[in-house]
This record gives structure tokens, C-alpha cells and sequence, in this order.
């Protein structure tokens, strides 16, 4: 049986699911540019579809690894009303095509008002509402992000915590200057997640809606918060297969 090959090109990691010809799905890898080269593209693919907000480097890498492949590759980019969807932006190719590929899995999936926080290389929130209109979003610095900024400008803070596998915990104090700047990371994201909860029932008036998460630190944000919502890792996939199973 062919499928379909959709390949959602982050900053950091490429995610890739396989689609058949009735159109459900079935993910197929999570890894890293640099493990890549140890996965072989399946014999049966009739085309791929590929969102990328990757750096040019890491683009030329994706297609390296597809060089050979003799089919139909499509990049889908941001429109400006797709699916029953309706861009927010002005100039709407502005807006990233994995938040614009989330809105479109998001609402196709469920079409009532949703709020999607992913929180990767930067963390993003974006609000659709029942009617598929995009309101606007936010962005800032992700966790990571916001730790090397400090670490790059002050890296005297750090002797000691070298590395990247050091993270904050939400709700303590640090008590040296390194779990500071950790806690005071992780914090600042749960804050932003708090806001985004408070801007949707008191500036929106939503009470009846999604929160949906997805990114590397979501992991960091406290229980209360992630009951609040659901983990929902493949959702740029959802919105790339919106335009796979349309072709």
C-alpha cells in the first residue's frame, strides 16, 4: 500500500508520520537532525509533504536525506484561510507555518475555541475560536532559550551547572545563583501559561474551550497546569495531513 510521507522540520528535531490512502495516520519518527542518516525512507512513498521552520543548514540536511526520492515533494507554507481556518496576520505568510499547521489540526479535529501553547526553541500561544477565526498569539523566548541568554551575557552565574541537562522546578526557590536562573527559567514560563489561561476567560470570556500543549517543556510546567489541557505532540502533522489528504 503507498503512503504519504509528512515531515514537520522544527529547529531542533524532525517529527514525520506516514499517512495511507484512506488518509489516518501513523507517526513514523521524532528525532534529531543528526540521527536522520540512520533511517532510510520506505520503499512505498507516493509523495511528501514537509512544514519546515528549520535554518537553511538544517533544511539542506532534510533534503540530503531525501535526495534520491524520484516522487512528488510538496512544502506547504501559511495561507490565508485554509480548512475553515482564517489567518489573523495582515501579511499572513508572517506567521509560522507550525502554528499555522497546529490552528488548522486544532480546529479540524474539534472546531470550538482553543488556545495552543508550544513551548520549544520559543515558546508560542495562538487562540482560534469556534468559527476557525485565528484572534492573534504571542512569542517568546523558550525555557532553554532564556537560559542561555542570561548564561551568554553572565556566564560566570553557571560554574558548575555546565551543560544542558539542568532544569528549574516551578513553585521553589533557588538558593544558589545557577538554581535561580533555572527556577527563575521555568517560572517565568508558567507564568506565561497562567496569563494565557487569564486572557482567555477574562479578556475572551472563554470558559468552554481547549488548551492543548505541545513542545520539549511542557514537561516542566506544574500538574495543576497540565490537567488543564491535553499533550499533543503531532499536531503540526494533523494540519500538514489536512493538505496531504486534500491532493
Amino acid at each position: 500500500m503507498a503512503h504519504k510521507l509528512l515531515i514537520d522540520a522544527g529547529n531542533t528535531r524532525v517529527k514525520a508520520a506516514l499517512m495511507d490512502s484512506e488518509g489516518h495516520l501513523e507517526p513514523w519518527l521524532n528525532v534529531n537532525y543528526d540521527e536522520l542518516i540512520e533511517h532510510r525512507v520506505p520503499d512505498n512513498i507516493e509523495s511528501v509533504w514537509i512544514a519546515s521552520v528549520s535554518s537553511e543548514e538544517r533544511n539542506n540536511r532534510l533534503h540530503q536525506w531525501l535526495e534520491g526520492f524520484d516522487k512528488a515533494i510538496i512544502r506547504v507554507t501559511t495561507e490565508a484561510q485554509a480548512f475553515g481556518v482564517t489567518n489573523s496576520y495582515s501579511e499572513f505568510k508572517n506567521l509560522g507555518v507550525d502554528r499555522w499547521l497546529a490552528i488548522v489540526g486544532a480546529f479540524n479535529e474539534q472546531p470550538k475555541a482553543t488556545v495552543i501553547i508550544d513551548a520549544g526553541t520559543a515558546i508560542t500561544v495562538d487562540w482560534v475560536d469556534q468559527e476557525g477565526q485565528h484572534l492573534g498569539g504571542w512569542i517568546a523566548p523558550g525555557v532553554h532559550l532564556m537560559k542561555h541568554s542570561v548564561i551568554n551575557r553572565a556566564p560566570g552565574v553557571f560554574v558548575g551547572h555546565e551543560g544542558d541537562d539542568h532544569w528549574g522546578k516551578a513553585h521553589q526557590l533557588g538558593q544558589s545563583t545557577p538554581d535561580c536562573l533555572l527556577n527563575g527559567c521555568v517560572n517565568t514560563f508558567v507564568g506565561l501559561v497562567r496569563q494565557a489561561i487569564a486572557v482567555s476567560e477574562t479578556e475572551l470570556d472563554w470558559f468552554d474551550y481547549r488548551i492543548l500543549f505541545s513542545g520539549g517543556s511542557i514537561p516542566l510546567l506544574p500538574n495543576d497546569l497540565k490537567r488543564r489541557g491535553e499533550v499533543r505532540s503531532e499536531l503540526v502533522l494533523q494540519g500538514l495531513a489536512c493538505y496531504a489528504r486534500q491532493s
